[in-house]
């Protein structure tokens, strides 16, 4: 199975921290959001992502 994650976007909500990194690269408890969403999938048994 595949997951097709979106990271793509202003980040407008997220300000002043998306100023200066992507919204899914901002650390959340020590990980990136993206890494928090990829280990998730990964521990559904999602191996297969496309990011856009």
């Amino acid at each position: 199975m595949k997951a097709i994650i979106p990271v793509a976007g202003a980040g407008t909500k997220l300000r002043p921290h998306t100023y200066t990194q992507p919204k899914a690269l901002i650390p959340l408890a020590g990980k990136t959001i993206l890494s928090t969403i990829v280990d998730q999938l990964k521990d559904a048994g999602i191996n297969d992502f496309i990011f856009i």
